[in-house]
């Protein structure tokens, strides 16, 4: 009987396995399945049978890139191709059902051999069919070719996320009706200036994320962000290394009161402004000198930059990268007066800090800013090699009274890295936790390691000392790192 009921439930699992459990599904979960595929991929299965016909066209998210390559290896057939694509965006509007779109995302890596009425003719009706009948939600265009999308697309009433990348050109844009746009995101825009940077913030009342990513050639002499909504910006400016034109500087000025947080990265401004920042709880701030690029001389620069500290004290969360810190310690060697201005970061809890071995002296300067510290992420740059740690006379007041969490990454094994960390331990002396991450191939000095600390004096007999195995040393260094202060 027992062998009976078995074979009969392996029989039963069987037949179980060999149903068709997708066509029992409902169009609709087939109509979502479908739109994690390329719009292209989506299409090909009407040819799986008679029901999968005419799914696609109900598909509410559209995922298109043109995709064509290869002109060097079969030119004769590289404009046909490019033709066909056309075709295919021209017919893909006509045959949907439905005419709601929720998302739309279009690639376009290839020029086209238009005029630019007749591109702007393809280019319209593909977008307005999507924007304008559909009530898009969510629009992404990345176009690697200069074009100026269509009129209509920047009054759409539902659209929540806008992302533009590439060659749109922007020099006849007047006015911006988005009344619910939430994210808008501005990536590497060639041909984008300020007055459209403004145009488009006025016309989003609603706007509670910007990404605004540009190079240091584009064109541009300053950029104001101004918004009210504004809750989240990121912004990249880097820089390619160029002398500026001498006849002006390139500013950033930020007035955004309800922002809460920022990520600047900036090596292309030479003035940088903060205003109205009394909601900001969160900075993660990389910027420094560029030295035979800006206009603006060093201590100009560095008066700047401890200004524009003062400006964001009231943060919970501050993150330092190394320029940041080469800007300080340029101010400190030089003995610039702007240094003895720094501010005290009256609500600062958590504060990371990346550094070089050569910088790491200036620490407790800048802790005697945070007095009320209870996380400190100290990261090194893995190419550190010149150890500079002197244990300074006085001790910072977050360490005698308030800081609780110690974490250093990426232990190298030098004998300065253990003294400062020495140093933290005795002074701290509420400290709860020291996380110390190493490098993979410093196994074997582990035990040494935690010897060595686990015997130190300590302020908190309550401190644990965790060591932790990191990722394996890497000797790539970012180009960025030539924007030294003292090069």
């Amino acid at each position: 009987m027992e062998e009976t009921a078995s074979g009969d439930n392996c029989q039963n699992l069987c037949e179980k396995a060999n149903e068709d459990v997708i066509s029992e599904l409902h169009d609709d979960i087939l109509c979502y399945l479908l739109s994690f595929l390329p719009t292209k991929s989506a299409v090909a299965t009407s040819i799986l049978c008679t029901r999968w016909r005419n799914l696609w066209k109900s598909v509410t998210i559209l995922d298109i890139h043109d995709g064509i390559s290869g002109y060097y290896k079969n030119p004769s057939t590289y404009k046909e191709r490019k033709m066909n694509f056309v075709n295919f965006m021209d017919r893909l509007f006509i045959h949907r059902n439905n005419p709601s779109i929720l998302k739309f995302r279009l690639r376009l890596a290839q020029s086209y051999d238009f005029s630019a009425n007749a591109w702007m003719t393809h280019l319209s009706r593909w977008i307005s069919s999507s924007a304008i009948m559909g009530n898009v939600e969510e629009l992404i265009f990345s176009i690697n070719f200069p074009v100026r999308l269509p009129e209509n697309l920047y009054c759409c009433e539902k659209l929540v996320a806008l992302k533009l990348h590439g060659h749109i050109r922007f020099d006849n844009l007047q006015s911006v009706s988005f009344p619910s746009l939430k994210a808008l995101h501005l990536e590497h825009l060639r041909m984008l200036n300020n007055t459209a940077i403004k145009v488009l913030l006025s016309g989003s009342p609603a706007l509670e994320e910007l990404e605004l990513k540009m190079e240091g050639r584009d064109s541009r002499r300053s950029v104001h962000v101004c918004s009210l909504s504004l809750k989240r910006l990121i912004i990249r400016f880097i820089c390619i290394f160029v002398p500026y034109d001498h006849r002006y500087r390139k500013k950033l000025t930020i007035d955004t009161p309800n922002l809460e947080f920022l990520e600047l990265v900036d090596f292309a401004s030479e003035e940088l402004s903060m205003q109205r920042a009394d909601s900001l709880l969160q900075a993660d701030l990389c910027f420094g000198y560029q030295t035979d690029v800006f206009n603006v001389g060093i201590e100009e620069y560095a008066n700047m930059v401890v200004q524009f500290y003062r400006q964001i004290s009231g943060v919970k969360t501050l993150s330092l990268s190394n320029f940041n810190i080469q800007t300080l310690l340029g101010a400190a060697v030089s003995k610039f007066p702007c240094l003895g201005n720094l501010p005290t970061f009256r609500n600062l809890i958590h504060l990371e800090v990346r550094v070089g071995d050569e910088y790491v002296w200036i620490l407790p300067e800048i802790l005697q800013c945070c007095s009320d510290l209870e996380v400190f992420v100290l990261i090194l740059d893995e190419d550190a090699n010149h150890w500079n740690w002197c244990a300074p006379h006085s001790v910072p007041q977050c360490l005698s009274s308030c800081l609780q969490v110690i974490e250093y990454k990426v232990f190298q094994g030098e004998s300065g890295e253990t003294e400062m960390l020495e140093y933290f331990l005795s002074n701290a002396l509420v400290l709860k936790k020291m996380t110390i991450t190493y490098l993979h191939e410093l196994e074997t000095l582990e035990v040494d390691v935690l010897k060595r600390l686990s015997t130190c004096p300590k302020g908190s007999d309550a401190c644990q000392i965790v060591l932790i195995p990191g990722h394996k040393r890497s000797f790539e260094v970012a180009s960025m790192r030539r924007a030294s202060f003292f090069s």
